[in-house]
C-alpha cells in the first residue's frame, strides 16, 4: 500500500470535536490524508469563507457563500470543577454571580465565548473571574481535576472524572449545548461525499440532537 498518491484534504475542525468524536471520522475514510486547521467552533467558517479549506464544523447554521450546510448535532458542555474548588469559591449555596467574577476561571483561549455564555444562560450574567488561558480540550480537563478554576468541559470528555467524584458541576442541570453544522464547498461536494457520510455517522454517534 502506497500512500504518496492519497490526496491531501484541508478542514477547519474546533478543537473539542477533535478531541471527542473527529477521529472516528477521519479513520473511516480511506486514501485521504487529512490536514486540520484547528479554530473555534465560532471562527472555523472564517477559514471556508476564505477559500483556505474545502470543509469545515461550524457553530453556525448559516452557509458560507458557495457551500452545503448540514446539521450534525449538539456537543453538550457541562460547567465543572474539583469539589474542593468549588468548596473553597462557592461555598454550600448556589453559585452566585458575584462568586462567578471573583472565581478563576479557565478559558481555551481568546476566541473561547463558552464560559460567558454558560454564565449569561445559568445566571443572566456575562462577567466570568480571571482567566488561565489553556489551549488543550484534554488539559482542560485536568485542569479543573487539579483545581486550577472552572470551565465548561464537553461532557464526552468530562464524563469519567464526573462518575468518580473528580468533577462536579457547578449548577446541575445547566447544560449548555452547542450546535454544530458541518460546511462544504459545492466544488468539491461530490468527491467529498465519503468525507460528508463519515462525519455525519460519528457526529450521530456522539452528539445530541439540535434542539
Amino acid at each position: 500500500q502506497d500512500a504518496s498518491d492519497w490526496s491531501t484534504l484541508r478542514l477547519a475542525v474546533n478543537a473539542d470535536s477533535l478531541a471527542t468524536w473527529f477521529v472516528p471520522a477521519m479513520a473511516a475514510v480511506q486514501g485521504v490524508l487529512f490536514d486540520l486547521v484547528i479554530d473555534d467552533q465560532d471562527h472555523s467558517a472564517d477559514w471556508l469563507r476564505r477559500g483556505e479549506v474545502r470543509a469545515a464544523i461550524s457553530g453556525s447554521s448559516k452557509p458560507v457563500q458557495g457551500c452545503d450546510c448540514q446539521p450534525l448535532g449538539a456537543l453538550r458542555y457541562l460547567a465543572t470543577a474539583s469539589p474542593a474548588f468549588v468548596r473553597d469559591w462557592f461555598g454550600a449555596q448556589d453559585v452566585t454571580a458575584d462568586q462567578l467574577s471573583k472565581a478563576p476561571v479557565i478559558t481555551f483561549n481568546s476566541k473561547d465565548a463558552l464560559q460567558t455564555r454558560w454564565a449569561e444562560q445559568a445566571l443572566r450574567v456575562s462577567v466570568v473571574g480571571p482567566a488561565h488561558w489553556l489551549p488543550s480540550s484534554h488539559a482542560f480537563v485536568d485542569a479543573a481535576i487539579a483545581g486550577l478554576g472552572w470551565g465548561m468541559n464537553p461532557e464526552l470528555l468530562a464524563a469519567p472524572a464526573l462518575a468518580d467524584g473528580r468533577l462536579q458541576e457547578l449548577l446541575p442541570g445547566e447544560p449548555l449545548d452547542v450546535p454544530l453544522y458541518w460546511h462544504v464547498s459545492r466544488s468539491v461536494a461530490g468527491a467529498m461525499k465519503p468525507v460528508t457520510e463519515a462525519v455525519r455517522h460519528a457526529a450521530s454517534r456522539a452528539l445530541r440532537p439540535i434542539s
